[in-house]
């Protein structure tokens, strides 16, 4: 026998051996990145995992990220018809339970890693999925749950109560519905609920977080009377984008409130059925630094009257919002140093009434300047030109479509105190 086909052939073993080796580094990183990278998958493929090897035998036990779709288990093949008449898909419970039976002895397990993250879609108009819901957020106690309900709700269950009990772990939360009811926020960690965000939900009723401290509303429609202050004190940060509140009354009276932000949201009875101004906003926030107002020309109603007494405010951003009556108290003239005021007006309304309001505006803004003096001296820092909503160019342009501007840093620096 050769002695040198027998070296080359040793070689090419050890060759193979080390790429083998190589091959496989996910399983040579440490267990905390290796728990990341399976927190990428859904949390019943993660336990699939544990038939691998020995090294991932108990990964499950240690991904920060929990991630249950409850509508993965859904099949329609097979259909029936509810008690509400709705259609309903078969659903494996079985594989549900043994979802659960893995996630309650991850919650046993001495050895493992808390969950940060849960999360879950599940259909909350189905009861079944409602049950299997509660229990998994009740096993997985984390710190931020992130639900999603996936199916637009019908007419029939678009007024459906459902509730949302908290684990005590729990400091975050967002649900996403499809114009479902917002939740009942309930259970021992609605007390310490530090974060909420809802996104196209209906509120007919808030709940009570004494400790919440960051809302966000992105397109939710808001029913029930809009006063933060009795049901979250300790807000220091509002967000409302795209909201309906059909209530004639917006009171936002916040001791600790700090960042404002308004995009879009239209103050106006159900369906909108009135172009005279409508609502009286108050905003009453003495800790306030920052507030932005924000809509597309005409795309909400005129405001019927606002006021606004931040004597801490900074920053000032207000786009188009027209208000018949305005009240602005910032305590300390010229305060305000960043920021701007964007007017636009619109068909049904010219720019004198625009040019009024950027008038009173500034007076609550610079109340060191006399009223008679005012418009001369903002006059250098007014910009008034042309706008269209037309992305036609050769089209003519409507007489009103008139953009008014301030500077409103050059002039507060300019005659602020």
């Amino acid at each position: 026998m050769d002695r040198r086909s027998g070296s080359k052939r040793k070689e090419a073993r050890t060759a193979a051996g080390s790429s083998s080796s190589g091959g496989d580094r996910i399983t040579a990183l440490p267990l905390e990145l290796r728990a990341q990278i399976a927190s990428l998958l859904s949390f019943d493929e993660t336990v699939q995992l544990t038939v691998l090897s020995r090294a991932w035998r108990h990964i499950h036990l240690h991904t920060p990220v929990v991630k249950i779709y409850l509508h993965a288990f859904l099949s329609f093949r097979d259909i029936y018809f509810d008690e509400a008449q709705s259609v309903r898909g078969l659903l494996d419970e079985d594989s549900i339970l043994a979802v659960r039976v893995a996630l309650g002895r991850r919650a046993l397990e001495a050895s493992s890693s808390k969950v940060d993250t849960l999360r879950l879609v599940s259909d909350i108009d189905d009861r079944r999925m409602r049950r299997h819901t509660a229990r998994i957020v009740a096993l997985a106690d984390a710190r931020v749950i992130r639900f999603l309900s996936p199916f637009a709700a019908s007419d029939a269950d678009a007024r459906n109560a459902w509730s949302l009990d908290l684990p005590p772990a729990a400091r975050e939360l967002e649900v996403v519905t499809r114009s479902h009811l917002a939740p009942a926020i309930a259970g021992p960690g609605a007390a310490a609920l530090r974060k909420l965000r809802l996104d196209y939900a209906v509120l007919s009723e808030w709940p009570r977080l004494p400790s919440l401290v960051s809302l966000d509303l992105n397109s939710v429609t808001v029913e029930a009377p809009f006063a933060p202050g009795a049901w979250c004190p300790l807000l220091d940060e509002l967000d409302l984008f795209c909201c309906e509140i059909r209530q004639a009354r917006v009171d936002i009276r916040l001791p600790r409130l700090r960042f404002l932000d308004m995009d879009s949201v239209d103050v106006a009875p159900h369906r909108r059925d009135t172009e005279a101004p409508y609502g009286v906003i108050t905003i009453d926030a003495p800790e306030l630094i920052q507030f932005e107002i924000d809509c597309a020309a005409g795309g909400t109603t005129d405001y019927k009257s606002f006021t606004l007494r931040a004597p801490r405010l900074r920053l000032l951003g207000w786009r188009n919002q027209y208000s018949e009556r305005m009240v602005i108290d910032v305590g300390r003239p010229g305060s305000v140093k960043f920021g701007g005021i964007t007017l636009k007006s619109i068909y049904s309304r010219g720019m004198m009434y625009y040019r009024e309001q950027m008038m009173r505006m500034l007076q609550g803004l610079l109340p060191n300047i006399p009223p008679e003096n005012l418009d001369d001296v903002a006059k250098p820092y007014l910009t008034l030109g042309d706008w269209s909503d037309s992305d036609d160019d050769d089209e003519p342009k409507h007489e009103n479509e008139k953009q008014l501007t301030c500077d409103l840093k050059g002039l507060v620096m300019s005659h602020g105190m």
